[in-house]
């Protein structure tokens, strides 16, 4: 499979089986006190662009000179993908979406007492990854030890009435509408003008994408995706309606959504900069789309600026 030999992913723990590894061609690892000589001795003559791709939910501080490397590669004519957008926490993307008029699961502190909510950590995925780092680096990036939700396997479906009081205030929880109508779940890869958008069927109350029968796809371009006014290829139009409000306001190079829905309205409920696919290669149609998108960005800087 023909890969993009210049863009350099430069990966904490995150290449094997993640999305980028089927793109790019060129990676090499980071390390938290890496100092510029790593990254620059990685960027040979080849080398266009540079995707910074640490799973960890904030990673504005990783590595410690992030801000620095980034400056130093724009001053070589080196376009850094996503450049100063590294916060994909929970509370953080309920932000982006308020402030983008778009639905947000973020819960209200009054309401029915008999409604389920879903509390989790604002770290994505139970803080799996920040506990994989050195004990020394902990402080910067995890939770405190006596946060009350330790991983996701220990997220609680609760009603409101059996909510810890004490859990609206705490900084390191978030506290969301439960949202089910039935087990579908759409997820979006955006390579720069390129989308797909993937119907999946997951039956797991955390919802993930899985490659089951029955999922459909459907390829879009931002454009396109403007243009849409009504159900499209199958896809509701509440669907296009989110997704089209987040392109519009945050111009990602590179990332993936997913949604759900109540059977009527549709909730952008996760924001990944380092999708995981699997341990093989895609063989969809699809994919080829998406690297053609993302060769594109590499190629003219201009076409996916953040905002």
């Amino acid at each position: 499979m023909e890969k993009l030999n210049n863009l350099l992913v430069y990966e904490w723990t995150s290449w094997r089986g993640y999305l980028i590894s089927y793109l790019a061609g060129a990676h090499c690892a980071a390390e938290w006190d890496d100092d510029w000589e790593v990254l620059d001795a990685a960027c040979g003559p080849d080398i266009r662009a540079v995707l910074f791709h640490h799973r960890l939910s904030n990673a504005a501080l990783f590595p410690r000179q992030r801000p620095a490397f980034e400056r130093k590669l724009a001053r070589r004519g080196i376009k850094v993908l996503n450049a100063g957008r590294a916060d994909m926490r929970k509370r953080t993307l309920h932000t982006m979406l308020e402030n983008a008029g778009l639905r947000s699961a973020r819960a209200a502190r009054e309401g029915p007492v008999d409604q389920f909510l879903f509390v989790k950590t604002d770290l994505n995925y139970g803080g799996e990854a920040e506990r994989a780092l050195p004990a020394d680096l902990q402080p910067l990036f995890s939770a405190p030890a006596d946060c009350p939700i330790r991983g996701w396997d220990d997220y609680r479906l609760l009603r409101r009435d059996e909510v810890n009081p004490a859990w609206w205030d705490n900084p390191h929880l978030v506290i969301e509408n439960f949202i089910a109508h039935d087990d579908t779940i759409y997820r979006i890869y955006g390579c720069g003008d390129a989308l797909v958008c993937i119907r999946a069927h997951s039956p797991d109350l955390i919802k993930k994408e899985m490659e089951r029968p029955g999922d459909r796809w459907v390829c879009i371009d931002r454009r396109g995706l403007a243009a849409v006014a009504d159900d499209h290829e199958g896809f509701p139009r509440d669907m296009w309606r989110q997704l089209a409000g987040f392109v519009a306001r945050y111009s990602f190079d590179y990332f993936c959504l997913d949604i759900i829905h109540d059977g009527a309205r549709h909730t952008i409920i996760d924001l990944n900069l380092t999708p995981f696919y699997a341990t093989h290669p895609p063989a969809a149609d699809w994919f080829t789309f998406l690297r053609r998108g993302l060769q594109q960005v590499v190629a003219n800087p201009t076409l996916a600026e953040t905002v």
